[in-house]
């Protein structure tokens, strides 16, 4: 298991020691940090990892001579006048100094400049990057020269981000996507990865691409993210055993176990509660979790005059099993990566009332045979769906918990192991049948620009005709924002030629562009079962200088098709 956070530079040990004896981690699982590793690497392999001796001595900066001696604590870090974090010094056991981590800032406060150093012990630098993703890069490389083929799972958004488009021939990369990064904010409605998901850029070169659910999978395709054949679905895996057969139970008895936090909505569940609390049959409802949210809905239960019928439990170490004790539980997220939830609740024979949101509930819950499914933020829906559910006959409410409980099985470890061992065994085949990209760009050979979209007409380089394309499209990068975006192409053969044709609404664009001026770049890719091509797109001044009151397109001083919008007014 890999971390990359350098607060464990000298603790990782003691964070393995602390994980296991929690109970979080296997002992037989490593846990790897490249501050740490590189820290104590011997220093014969130092040697090996050193800069070459025609690394230029101008890119080499040291502002730490002499070296501070070792003071007893092995990680100090050194703040500039400005209080910030100018250097961190990581010392080895023996007390020489083993990493420097040295920033300069500008005057807006943001870092221009860094140099991470690794130094021998007799205080040389040896090996020295200029970003924590190039050291990063090169410590996966240390960690798998020695072994023909590695398998990397990338599931951080932030490491991933940092590994975008990055890859070797010794390694498949898988990248799990365990989010619903397209579940919130202002990229919603275009249907675009927000910004700081910058690893949706790189998914058609990914050995594999696993998904929690078989929506998001769908849904990656349907906005053009990806086209290729490695994306798959894999699942998380139900940890906790099933019942064997369903309890008894009170009826009325709702139940939500989640952190509570604003993204959880669970004030929808209270105001359902608060349309059902004049009933005879009013449910009741316990949460179990803590979050910034509570005193909100805590207050919020005072005025829907429901504090009879909700009772903030607090956290619970083994929340999943709270589920046996319950008959319905709520979950009325904004979005979720799968609802693992639901699964903890199935396994107990709780009956689930979900909102039908992305990812999860749809792929997990069949209506009205082992859960209910109701439409995101329709409160009223909800409070009928538990009204209905506590009117239940016996035998109904039995049927649906047994339902449940049959369901959740096909979450438990042995099944969920098996599928990513065959998917796994897949894309170590993938990896090694893809053929290697080729250097080299396509050239425009016509574009056109209307009011609503971009017409462009490209052939594929020649070194690239003979390829088994399956598939074309257009992608493009906000150089600032890093808004990515991408729409389909048609291949067509003509004349003995593999010609591309592309048309770009101009309101699928609108995202790339959320400031005026700013460069937009335009790629080609193609892709086939075992190859995948970005090819940037050559544009000489002639044939894309145009322009309408809204968007202008020219070619960049290397001779690539680029646009920016002058104005808003029309594209929005």
């Amino acid at each position: 298991m890999l971390t990359v956070s350098p607060k464990h530079a000298t603790s990782n040990g003691a964070l393995r020691d602390q994980l296991i004896a929690d109970g979080l981690l296997d002992p037989r699982v490593s846990l790897r940090n490249p501050w740490s590793d590189f820290r104590d690497i011997p220093e014969d392999e130092i040697c090996r990892l050193a800069d070459p001796p025609e690394f230029p001595s101008s890119a080499k900066i040291e502002p730490f001579e002499p070296l501070r001696p070792f003071s007893g604590t092995y990680q100090v870090t050194h703040n500039d006048s400005s209080d910030r974090t100018a250097q961190t010094d990581i010392f080895r056991e023996d007390g020489t100094i083993g990493i420097i981590d040295h920033r300069e800032f500008s005057e807006a406060g943001k870092i221009k400049l860094r140099r991470i150093s690794l130094l021998s012990r007799t205080g040389q630098i040896a090996k020295q990057w200029t970003s924590s993703t190039a050291m990063y890069k090169d410590w996966i490389m240390h960690l798998t020269q020695s072994h023909d083929m590695s398998i990397l799972i990338s599931e951080r958004l932030t490491v991933s981000n940092q590994l975008t488009g990055w890859s070797n021939d010794n390694i498949t990369f898988v990248q799990s996507i365990h989010s619903n990064h397209f579940g919130t904010g202002a990229m919603r409605k275009y249907d675009f990865p927000p910004p700081k998901a910058r690893f949706y850029e790189s998914l058609d070169s990914r050995d594999l691409v696993a998904t929690l659910t078989q929506q998001q999978a769908n849904d990656l395709r349907e906005m053009d993210i990806t086209a290729g054949n490695n994306v798959v679905t894999l699942p998380n895996a139900l940890t906790l055993e099933p019942l064997k057969r369903p309890t008894s139970r009170d009826r009325r008895a709702g139940v939500i176990v989640s952190r509570i936090a604003p993204e959880k909505q669970i004030e929808h569940s209270l105001q359902s509660i608060g349309q059902l609390s004049e009933s005879n049959t009013a449910p009741t409802l316990d949460i179990f979790g803590e979050g910034s949210s509570r005193p909100t809905l805590e207050k919020l239960s005072a005025q829907l005059d429901i504090e009879s019928l909700v009772t903030f439990r607090g956290y619970a170490p083994a929340g999943g099993k709270k589920f046996r004790d319950y008959s319905f539980s709520l979950l009325t997220s904004k979005s979720e990566g799968q609802g693992l939830v639901l699964l903890e609740s199935m396994a107990g024979g709780c009956i689930p009332i979900a909102y039908n949101i992305k990812y999860g509930p749809a792929d997990i819950i069949t209506h009205g045979v082992n859960g209910f499914l109701v439409e995101p933020d329709d409160v009223t829906g909800l409070a009928c769906q538990i009204e209905q559910l506590i009117n239940m006959p016996e035998s109904d409410l039995r049927k649906l918990r047994r339902a449940a409980i049959r369901r959740s099985r096909d979450f438990l470890p042995d099944r969920i192991v098996r599928q990513w061992a065959k998917e796994l065994h897949g894309a170590i085949q993938r990896k090694q049948s893809r053929t290697s990209p080729v250097k080299s760009r396509t050239t425009l050979g016509a574009v056109r620009l209307e009011h609503d979209a971009i017409h462009m007409r490209m052939r594929v380089p020649k070194a690239l005709q003979e390829g088994a394309w399956e598939w074309a499209k257009i992608s493009w990068v906000q150089r600032v924002s890093r808004t990515y975006g991408r729409a389909s192409a048609d291949l067509v053969q003509k004349n003995g030629k593999l010609i591309v044709r592309a048309t770009l609404p101009l309101n699928k664009l609108v995202p790339a562009w959320p400031t005026p001026g700013r460069p937009t770049d335009f790629w080609l890719d193609l892709g086939g079962d075992t190859q995948f091509q970005r090819l940037r797109i050559r544009a000489d001044e002639q044939t894309a200088d145009l322009q309408h009151s809204d968007l202008e397109l020219y070619s960049t001083k290397a001779g690539n098709l680029s646009a920016r919008v002058r104005s808003r007014d029309t594209t929005e």
